[in-house]
């Protein structure tokens, strides 16, 4: 007699006794979506000949990240004076890779089920040549600028409020640097008081001009990192994260100043907000960030799904 007490088990009575098949307790068609996690990553090799490919895939995944309007808009309306910096938390599900070497990307053709959880529709990126001590990081970035009034709408990266998921190699220098370079927290200046006095007709003028950005908020986790192994020719992975993953920036906002004189008119935002805010101290970084040489930046809508609201 046969009996099957459930998938991947069978038992088996018979004159000689019983036996319990436990050889495949997780069948084929179960395991992987068993035992992958999200923003899991995975090697595989193509032998076309005498040349071996190596392939990247990674699983979609949800990321819980701070979403603020810096740099905010200090609007004349807003009591007391300027609009207020704001912070939320949200939730996103990352589908795609945005950023990558050109040309590396092979979108796959799952549209549901169980290879539609691996990025780009169970797609892959191909990786470099292995040399000795190269390595590639699959890194989470998020970046800390609210294009509200959309002044570089032209760059592909410009709404990476939104987390992002990049996959770089440690040959490419400026990619390298550009994305694993931590700016820290948002800066934001608390504004200047000024005063003026006329001891002759007893006048007291006390005028605010508004808070305006220092430097522009930068995170970025490494979720996995591929090493090249001399001796089995092959990259080993080591996975540091899994989803769900959290991903914060946040903003710290110095004190007023306070200095003789009349308040600039218009106020310093609105000159700063003219140049794009060109004077933040790390804005070089940034603009770097718009453009990666030999590298593909996607907009959000590409790779960007919002959970919660």
């Amino acid at each position: 007699m046969r009996i099957q007490p459930g998938p991947g088990y069978n038992f088996i009575s018979s004159s000689s006794g019983f036996t319990l098949d436990a050889s495949e307790p997780f069948p084929a068609s179960d395991a992987s979506s068993r035992f992958y996690q999200q923003f899991q990553c995975k090697v595989e090799s193509e032998t076309v000949g005498e040349t071996t490919k190596f392939y990247l895939k990674t699983r979609k995944g949800v990321v819980n990240y701070t979403w603020s309007n810096f740099p905010y808009y200090p609007a004349p309306d807003n009591p007391p004076g300027y609009q207020p910096y704001q912070m939320f938390e949200k939730q996103a599900r990352i589908t795609d890779w945005a950023v990558y070497q050109n040309g590396k990307r092979t979108a796959g053709t799952a549209t549901d089920g169980e290879e539609f959880e691996w990025m780009a529709g169970n797609g892959k990126i191909e990786l470099p040549a292995g040399t000795s001590g190269a390595y590639v990081l699959v890194l989470m970035s998020l970046i800390d600028w609210y294009d509200e009034d959309g002044l570089h709408v032209d760059r592909r990266l410009i709404d990476a409020h939104m987390p992002f998921v990049s996959v770089v190699s440690s040959a490419d220098t400026t990619a390298m640097t550009t994305l694993t370079t931590n700016q820290g927290d948002s800066q934001i200046n608390g504004g200047i008081n000024y005063w003026q006095i006329d001891f002759v007709n007893a006048v007291f003028n006390l005028n605010f001009d508004p808070p305006f950005p220092d430097r522009i908020g930068y995170t970025v986790k490494k979720i996995a990192q591929l090493d090249w192994n001399d001796t089995t020719n092959q990259w080993d992975l080591t996975q540091y994260e899994y989803g769900p993953m959290n991903i914060r920036v946040h903003a710290t906002m110095g004190p007023p100043y306070s200095d003789q004189g009349a308040a600039p008119d218009p106020p310093t935002y609105d000159g700063l907000r003219a140049n794009g805010f060109d004077n933040v101290s790390n804005y070089a970084w940034f603009e770097g960030t718009w453009a990666i040489p030999s590298y593909t930046l996607n907009p959000s809508n590409w790779w960007y799904h919002l959970v919660n609201f």
